[in-house]
């Protein structure tokens, strides 16, 4: 059971409200910092500050997306998660991996997909695209943890 931090929370009961075929970003981007090679990088001397690679490592990190209110009956929410280098441009970098929460998904509905192996840009954040129908009451849970995992509040 990994603890979460409201540091790893893309959005908390985000509203989804939005018309059919659009978009909506997370309410928080995470940032992932630099990683360095060495410890003189660290202290400035060499150039050895690296994009971080989160998806390595015992399992990897895991983006976790779970339907907080449920969604429209006539509507379906695809949730995406992009890494870019800045972070008022996360969600416009490259998608990582995404899942589709189908029409009336009910509430606590959950989905997840592991960080791939590689290289990851700094910024991460979520887009949540409403497919079929006005969006007007769904509200979603995404968070990033050690493993697929539902949040006990």
């Amino acid at each position: 059971m990994a603890i979460l931090d409201s540091k790893l929370e893309f959005s908390d009961a985000q509203v989804i409200s939005a018309s059919s075929a659009s978009t909506v970003n997370s309410t928080n981007a995470v940032y992932l910092g630099l990683h360095y090679t060495d410890w003189l990088s660290v202290l400035g001397t060499t150039s050895g500050a690296t994009a971080p690679n989160i998806g390595e490592g015992n399992n990897g990190l895991v983006v976790n997306f779970q339907v907080a209110t449920a969604l429209n009956a006539s509507a379906y929410v695809v949730a995406k998660v992009y890494h870019h280098t800045a972070s008022a441009a996360a969600a416009s970098g490259a998608v990582l991996g995404s899942v589709t929460f189908s029409a009336a998904d009910a509430a606590g509905t959950k989905k997840s997909f592991r960080i791939p192996a590689g290289t990851v840009n700094k910024w991460l954040q979520c887009q949540y695209s409403t497919v079929g129908s006005n969006m007007t009451t769904g509200a979603m849970d995404a968070w990033l943890g050690l493993d697929t995992e539902t949040p006990t509040s």
